[in-house]
């Protein structure tokens, strides 16, 4: 089953794209996941992971545009070009999203910004123990998400202090 990923990708090239490290505010942690808030979101809460491939993956919220996000970034990927908008998919299991990505290359970051509005996104992202990413310029990335269940409620409930 394919599902159309809710994009906006405008909103993505006019705030700028994920948070990068220097912005963020330290939460706590889950697992192996880092659990931050990012100010320039309107105090979004995400996840962020390191692999030993040097992939740097973030998802989280973005409560000033009622949806969230997802990115990846590794030093290697130098094709990528900056605001450049192309079509990523999120593969699980069972279904995959098929969305806008805005390309990112800049203070040592190559990857790309998937803004979403579908619930579903982190419904699968945080039930399934693999995905696969799959970009426009071929590249085809698994990322383990063991203990993604965890730090997606951690996120959750950092969203919820950032509330009150």
């Amino acid at each position: 089953m394919i599902r159309h990923l809710a994009i906006i990708a405008t909103f993505a090239i006019a705030t700028g794209t994920a948070a990068n490290s220097e912005d963020l505010v330290a939460w706590g942690s889950s697992g192996d996941w880092a659990i931050l808030i990012d100010p320039a979101s309107g105090n979004g809460c995400l996840m962020e992971k390191k692999f030993d491939d040097g992939t740097l993956v973030q998802f989280g919220t973005v409560p000033n545009r009622n949806g969230g996000f997802f990115a990846a970034y590794n030093p290697d990927w130098i094709d990528i070009e900056d605001e450049a908008i192309g079509t990523v998919k999120l593969e699980f299991p069972k279904i995959r999203f098929v969305g806008d990505v805005v390309g990112v290359a800049k203070d040592g970051r190559f990857g790309g910004y998937v803004f979403f509005d579908n619930p579903n996104v982190v419904v699968e992202f945080s039930r399934n123990n693999d995905m696969t990413i799959i970009g426009e310029l071929g590249r085809k990335i698994e990322v383990n998400l063991k203990g993604t269940s965890n730090a997606v409620k951690a996120v959750k409930t950092c969203q919820t202090e950032q509330s009150d």
